[in-house]
């Protein structure tokens, strides 16, 4: 274990960190106060790049391109209208999508259309690591709390094994990032390498928990729910009663992916001590915000990084035309379909989140869930945000602790509702005045969902108690049990709800 004397930390803060994080944060005030402009030279940059691709050819797209004329010859695009350029550069051609050939194929399970392959270049790699940099140089500023980076850091994230086909190189884009993290980093990271490439996540979680048991670890991270097993897995190994016990300088929780809201309190019981948490908004397609303040669930956008945002209002995404508007015209307290175009050769994308303006002056947002994630029985159209924060406040004001859950269709001839598959880590005492709460939760953040209850369309929730470990076992039976594949929040059909059939402890309501 790699230690530091109280001076030779002041020495390594002074030479290095410090200047070193404190010209990354004098580089975030920059992009707070120049974010429109910043995005306008990122759009010409794009255009110079793709005036020379074969995408560029085929959509009439010079170096002077506006953006109107972007839009006029640039449909939004899925992944399946750009899978024939995917396939082209596969077979090994050049100038596809973006100028030569990509370093990388990035590969991931894709949430709403299988496995994707996405580009990954030179030019979005080195902007996508200068931004995850900026999440640590904001909380540095914010903190002056150095302490974190010379401790151990447990990262939970995909085999960083890479295949070779062709002449490209095949992975997950946390194993495209662990190859060009900086040599300091990689001594201070756990699981080792070794371990990280083990294919069964069970026995690979095992091993990073012998792994870490002992060291002296400052930061976590990875996926919330990943998380908290992680650190279940320490209590039982230990014998211990909380995190802290284990790990008394753990300071810092990096997480992504999902909402921590449904987490917070079972993460805060287990770690039973005070710390800071970072949250990041990224994916294999980019890297887009990041929390930038202790204390607030808003996240800062990247104007400079790799990608150029464009924005549809959600209530009009499945319209013939959805309107397709600039960061300079969005507006706080209204769900956005995300579209992007990036320095790997991704064109007026659809990357499938939403996300909710909260500020303009700084861009700060909230991701309020994804485009085909919804559920909408009766036309409540309900979005993960909503359920995510109705829950939430139910499981806080009857004390219950939640550590996972997934919400379904429940069609019979007693009405419509809404089936809660949750898997509790402490239940309510009172399971109708529960279900009653989270129904006027839900009332209150959705006007839809309230006029549906109100005229009989719709009946309050029915909630399935999910066994311990209920959630894992389903994943696993489908082969998904990888730190990317999460338990989908909202489904639209009884395809999960009765899949989990056998880990259904009782249900109410």
């Amino acid at each position: 274990m790699i230690t530091f004397s109280p001076v030779k930390t002041q020495a390594l803060n002074n030479l290095f960190f410090k200047p070193y994080f404190a010209r990354m944060a004098r580089k975030i005030d920059l992009f707070e106060s120049h974010a429109l402009k910043e995005q306008e030279q990122l759009f010409k940059r794009l255009m110079k790049k793709v005036e020379k691709t074969s995408f560029g050819r085929d959509h009439q797209l010079k170096a002077l391109t506006t953006y109107e004329e972007f839009v006029s010859q640039v449909p939004v695009h899925s992944y399946a209208r750009l899978l024939p350029y995917i396939h082209k550069i596969q077979a090994g051609e050049k100038d596809v999508l973006y100028p030569g050939r990509p370093l990388y194929l990035a590969t991931t399970s894709g949430t709403t259309s299988g496995e994707k392959y996405i580009p990954v270049t030179k030019d979005s790699l080195s902007k996508g690591m200068k931004s995850s940099v900026l999440c640590t140089a904001t909380y540095l500023r914010e903190t002056k709390n150095y302490s974190p980076l010379l401790k151990k850091m447990v990262i939970l994230s995909a085999n960083p094994k890479l295949q070779k086909k062709g002449r490209l190189l095949y992975g997950k884009i946390t194993g495209i990032f662990n190859r060009h993290i900086p040599r300091f980093m990689k001594k201070q990271r756990i699981p080792s390498v070794e371990t990280n490439k083990i294919e069964d996540w069970d026995l690979k979680m095992l091993k990073t928990v012998e792994e870490s048991i002992g060291q002296n670890v400052g930061m976590v991270g990875g996926f919330p729910g990943w998380i908290i097993r992680y650190f279940e897995r320490i209590l039982e190994k230990t014998g211990k009663k909380t995190i802290k016990e284990v790990f008394p300088h753990l300071e810092i929780i990096t997480h992504g992916g999902v909402a921590y809201g449904p987490y917070q309190s079972r993460m805060e019981e287990l770690i039973g001590g005070a710390f800071h948490r970072l949250e990041v908004f990224s994916a294999t397609e980019g890297f887009f915000a990041f929390q930038d303040r202790q204390g607030s669930n808003e996240l800062l956008l990247v104007p400079n990084g790799e990608v150029f945002y464009e924005f549809i209002p959600l209530d009009l995404i499945d319209s013939k035309n959805p309107p397709r508007i600039r960061l300079s015209e969005v507006e706080t307290g209204i769900p956005y379909a995300m579209i992007i175009s990036t320095l790997a050769g991704l064109w007026a994308y659809d990357l499938g989140d939403t996300v909710t303006f909260t500020s303009t002056s700084p861009f700060r947002l909230k991701v309020s869930g994804r485009t085909k994630h919804f559920i909408s029985n009766s036309g409540e159209h309900l979005i993960s945000e909503q359920v995510e924060e109705a829950l939430q406040k139910a499981a806080d004001s009857h004390r219950a602790k939640v550590n996972d859950f997934s919400v379904a269709p429940h069609i019979t001839s007693q009405g419509n509702r809404h089936e809660w598959l949750i898997e509790f880590e402490k239940e309510p005492q009172d399971w109708n005045l529960f279900i009653s709460d989270l129904n006027l939760n839900l009332c209150s953040l959705s006007d839809n969902y309230q006029l549906l209850i109100e005229g009989s369309v719709l009946v309050p929730p029915l909630i399935s108690s999910i066994e311990k470990g209920g959630f894992v076992s389903y994943m696993k039976s489908i082969n998904k049990m990888t730190h990317q594949n999460k338990v989908p929040r909202l489904m639209n059909n009884r395809q999960l709800a009765d899949a989990m059939t056998n880990w259904k402890r009782a249900t109410h309501g």
